[in-house]
């Protein structure tokens, strides 16, 4: 692994911390709050590292993900502290921090799945049986997570 991928790693499984104390905190990702603040700006850190890292050389799909998070988060912040007082602007902006954190468990699952146990990881790489199952899952608990933020969020309004 290079510096860059370790630099990498190191601040997004941070980012993944903070995001964890955020939802279980106040069950969402609030980009205005002390954890949210943090998560976002680690997060679009470790999106922007992402770009000088790739296995085959050239563009791929860890680098559209990238992209993607980081138009969402800018989105998440367009919609403004004040979002919270519009429901939809507000179920926007949950969904959209949200989804960062699905997306950056993507390559996470990946990467982890294809690096470990040294010298005989289980998977070989995203196509891997394991992996996509494990994608598949995670994608499971983020209609449940969003279900269940949306259902708090319309329960407070």
């Amino acid at each position: 692994m290079s510096i860059l991928g370790i630099v990498h790693t190191v601040i997004a499984v941070i980012a993944l911390l903070f995001a964890a104390a955020a939802l279980i905190k106040e069950g969402i990702i609030n980009p205005f709050s002390s954890a949210g603040k943090i998560y976002s700006i680690l997060t679009a850190v470790a999106s922007i590292t992402s770009f000088g890292l790739s296995k085959a050389g050239g563009f791929n799909p860890g680098h559209a993900i990238g992209i993607l998070i980081l138009i969402l988060l800018g989105v998440a912040y367009l919609l403004g502290r004040k979002a919270s007082e519009k429901r939809g602007l507000f179920l926007t902006q949950v969904f959209c921090m949200t989804l960062t954190l699905f997306l950056s468990l993507i390559p996470a699952v990946n990467e982890t799945l294809s690096r470990l146990p040294v010298g005989h990881p289980l998977a070989d790489g995203p196509t891997s049986p394991l992996v996509q199952n494990c994608i598949k899952g995670l994608l499971v608990l983020l209609v449940i997570g969003l279900g269940l933020q949306f259902f708090k969020v319309k329960r407070a309004g």
